[in-house]
């Protein structure tokens, strides 16, 4: 596609087109008139299509918030109301990437297929999850995905569950992991990262 400064399609108007040698290609940045959201698309012959909707996420503390709600917003949307849309996909896409990630200071959401079709198939279930997701009907995606108490069967004793919650305790019992975030700490301490 052939794009100038002076373009638009579908409300986004074209900020700036270059050729980016990092990139191995041509580098065109935008924003949406009404929104203001900001899209940049890399035409460089990949043959891997992708696509990823990303967010700011700067926490005020560490509780974890923005990566439940990650996980909650991948729990059904308005148009695709099931429990994991995302697993279903699995089953019939050619995705070649699907997932979503939270990082100390920002939420992404990408998605990728080498066939077109699929990809604005995946890229309809991400957009409907990111921006109409049923967590607003269903408080209880958000208490399933974040930390909560569960009671023992036999002693009855209260304990603190959620698949947040034990995603995170993997990941907080990897070394790598810990010496990664003491170092974002001392060297970051008045940002996310710290």
């Amino acid at each position: 596609m052939n794009l100038n400064e002076t373009a638009a399609r579908h409300g986004f108007c074209v900020d700036r087109v270059r050729e980016s040698k990092e990139l191995g290609g041509q580098l065109v940045e935008m924003h949406h008139e009404k929104t203001g959201a900001q899209l940049a698309w890399v035409d460089n012959g990949e043959v891997n299509k992708t696509f990823c909707v990303a967010f700011k996420t700067l926490p005020e503390d560490s509780t974890g918030v923005f990566h439940i709600l990650e996980h909650s917003v991948l729990c059904g949307s308005a148009k695709y109301p099931v429990r994991e849309p995302f697993v279903e996909l699995m089953k019939s896409s050619m995705a070649t990437f699907l997932n979503a990630m939270t990082f100390p200071d920002k939420t992404i959401y990408p998605v990728s297929s080498r066939n077109e079709q699929d990809l604005f198939n995946l890229m309809s279930v991400y957009l409907d999850a990111a921006f109409c997701p049923l967590i607003h009907e269903r408080p209880e995606i958000f208490m399933q995905e974040g930390w909560h108490y569960e009671f023992d069967g036999e002693s009855g004793e209260p304990y603190y569950n959620g698949v947040v919650l034990s995603e995170m305790k993997g990941a907080f019992s990897d070394v790598d992991t810990l010496i990664g975030n003491e170092m974002h700490r001392l060297l970051y301490p008045n940002t996310s990262y710290g």
